[in-house]
């Protein structure tokens, strides 16, 4: 599993957003999925930091 996730274009941005908010529509979340999500929230916070 990665322990991080680094994007590095808007259309890397958009797709983890999506990917994010499908994965938080599934009706049970495993640890592994909570784990993801964190993982992915995070990246895209640092994307919004360094360049919006």
């Amino acid at each position: 599993m990665a322990t991080e996730i680094v994007i590095k274009t808007e259309k890397q941005y958009e797709e983890n957003m999506i990917a994010v908010f499908e994965l938080q529509e599934k009706e049970e979340l495993t640890q592994e999925d909570l784990k993801q999500i964190e993982l992915m929230l995070k990246a895209g916070e640092k994307y919004e930091a360094e360049h919006l």
